[in-house]
């Protein structure tokens, strides 16, 4: 059967099986030991099929990707609207990103993954596309409340730096912490005794005074406004943690 004539119904759910057996083999063998040919041994489908849906490793990696990215825009999006002032919410924004990697490590790694060149120069056209679109939708989130911190004057926009700048400041902040700290690099001498969520808490806001985001870290108490906005904007996240044996300790 030609996949163009396959229900579009049928067609989500088996590109949907296809790619959380390659998540449960990543989680099991690793990335790099991830094979077309073992995927296919998992699914109930054939050679054939698999390869209508994805034209490679590559591509389903991408395509793995891009479906976490979503994940990651809803949480992103329900930091952004709690009701709290623009740095708050940042932070909080922050550590959506932090539950994210340690609730889906093998997605978080599967991103990471995803932006080498290998990956890119195989997977599909429609993939990169996709990718695109989805990332510059999650960017789009912080970009907002940083826009809305800069019409408060909340934050005054340094003259050297543009507001993508800003926001770049911020995202290469926390997604170097969360990288280095999450066990998904070797982990070296000089970070041994670290916790990430602290470390986060503690650099997002050396950042912010930096840039005397107000109020200012001396004038606010923000580990007690971010322990209640994770409880109010995360509950059922923080029960999985928790399930998991991992509780933020802020």
């Amino acid at each position: 059967m030609l996949l163009e004539n396959v229900n579009e119904e049928i067609r989500d759910v088996r590109e949907q099986d296809i790619m959380n057996t390659a998540v449960a083999l990543i989680g099991e063998l690793g990335i790099a030991n991830l094979t077309m040919d073992k995927v296919v041994a998992k699914v109930p489908y054939s050679k054939g099929t698999v390869y209508k849906y994805f034209s490679g490793k590559e591509d389903l990696l991408l395509a793995i990707s891009n479906d976490s990215i979503v994940m990651l825009s809803g949480l992103f999006s329900r930091a952004a609207k709690f009701e709290g002032e623009t740095r708050e919410r940042i932070l909080l924004l922050n550590f959506a990103y932090l539950i994210y990697a340690t609730l889906y490590p093998v997605l978080f790694q599967t991103v990471i993954c995803s932006k080498s060149p290998n990956v890119y120069g195989k997977a599909s056209t429609k993939r990169l596309q996709q990718q695109k679109h989805l990332e510059s939708n999650l960017l789009s989130i912080s970009r907002g409340v940083f826009q809305e911190a800069l019409d408060n004057n909340c934050l005054i926009r340094p003259e050297h730096m543009s507001i993508e700048q800003l926001c770049f400041s911020n995202w290469s902040t926390g997604y170097g912490i969360v990288l280095l700290l999450s066990g998904t690099v070797h982990e070296c001498n000089n970070r041994s005794g670290f916790v990430i969520e602290q470390e986060l808490f503690n650099q997002n806001n050396l950042l912010f005074d930096g840039l005397d985001w107000r109020p200012l870290s001396a004038n606010k108490d923000y580990r007690a406004a971010l322990n209640k906005a994770l409880e109010y904007v995360f509950p059922n996240e923080l029960v999985q943690l928790k399930q998991k044996g991992r509780e933020l300790h802020i």
